[in-house]
């Protein structure tokens, strides 16, 4: 099963936390680039530093402490209203430098914007790999993030793959 089709069936599953609109929602990441022109272009190469950081970042915590940490993590981060320093313990303050530095460098946005959006982008990508999380029982492995987790490719690769399926899911006739 592909990371988009273990989604698909977390948000088909009234078991699963995930839901339409966290599809909806992924298909709107690009709106939360503020005042960005191209922000869909701009898109690809935020979701491939972020992707690649978030799975590296899980996965080191899911060695050190167990999926269920890790599955703590993202449900937390995925509420919104992420801060700065929430994200600097997140990923480390060594590893958020670089990729906020990734990120200028591959989008030419500034430091300042990027400190702006990525509160709201992380949340959203959390969301999204929290879409597999049992609503009745918590310690419930996460289909969805297992895969995001385990899966032989990037999570920037991942990330944008989603991203483009869920789009023409969402547009294609009902």
């Amino acid at each position: 099963m592909s990371f988009f089709q273990s989604i698909l069936a977390a948000v088909a599953d009234p078991n699963h936390a995930g839901n339409q609109g966290d599809l909806q929602s992924w298909t709107g990441i690009a709106s939360l680039l503020p005042g960005l022109q191209g922000a869909e272009r701009q898109l690809q190469p935020i979701l491939d530093v972020l992707g690649s950081h978030v799975k590296d970042a899980l996965s080191e915590q899911q060695q050190a402490q167990g999926s269920v940490a890790v599955q703590q993590s993202v449900t937390d981060l995925a509420q919104g209203g992420v801060t700065v320093p929430q994200l600097q313990d997140f990923f480390g303050a060594e590893r958020f430098n670089q990729i906020v530095g990734d990120l200028a460098q591959r989008t030419g946005l500034s430091e300042s914007t990027l400190l702006g959006m990525l509160p709201m982008l992380l949340p959203v990508v959390m969301r999204l790999l929290s879409t597999g999380n049992h609503v009745s029982n918590p310690q419930a492995p996460n289909p969805v993030l297992g895969q995001f987790l385990n899966s032989n490719q990037g999570g920037g690769a991942l990330l944008s793959e989603a991203f483009q399926l869920a789009s023409q899911f969402l547009s294609r006739p009902r």
